[in-house]
């Protein structure tokens, strides 16, 4: 029975302190964004919502997992076919700032986790199976953006790369192995 009390104690802390970040319609988006939330702004399938129209289910489970995050925005989006997520599910995702660093959580409309990234400065914060995987299979070209992304099964890096007008987009574990190419 203290179990459940405690569980819900932390839930109605969780929820009351989401709507303490609520995000007003005269502040502006300071938070830097992950990859795929860029892409889905510019392609119009995210809207940002108030915290209060988040699903309960959502906000809970974000703060219990993010019990420090601060200036927390939030998105609802839609998914696409090249987006790798379930078109059959609502996404929302949280831009937020955490122990230094700017994040992206996503979370489908079950309240389940999906996938957390941040932004990497560059290939100096990168394992040295990664940047030797770059060097060796993209000479020439230059590192645009590094995301680190962490899902229910894996950490990987995505990187996109230029050299002239070509571009290319991986996905690399730690270990050095490239999981997809763009």
């Amino acid at each position: 029975m203290k179990k459940y009390i405690l569980m819900f104690a932390i839930a109605g802390i969780a929820i009351s302190s989401c709507n303490e970040n609520e995000k007003t319609e005269t502040e502006t988006e300071t938070v830097d964004v992950t990859t795929v939330a860029n892409e889905a702004a510019r392609n119009g399938n995210s809207e940002t919502v108030m915290s209060a129209d988040v699903p309960d289910t959502i906000r809970t489970s974000f703060m219990v997992k993010n019990p420090g995050a601060t200036k927390v925005i939030w998105k609802k989006y839609e998914p696409q076919e090249d987006d790798g997520l379930s078109r059959n599910d609502e996404y929302w995702y949280a831009t937020y700032y955490n122990e230094g660093a700017d994040y992206s959580s996503w979370y489908n409309n079950n309240g389940l986790w999906v996938k957390t990234s941040t932004k990497i400065s560059g290939p100096s914060e990168l394992p040295d199976a990664v940047n030797k995987t770059i060097n060796a299979q993209y000479p020439g070209y230059t590192i645009v953006e590094i995301d680190k992304e962490n899902d229910k099964d894996m950490d990987m890096y995505e990187i996109e790369l230029k050299k002239g007008d070509q571009k290319a987009k991986l996905k690399i574990l730690p270990n050095g192995q490239v999981f997809k190419r763009k």
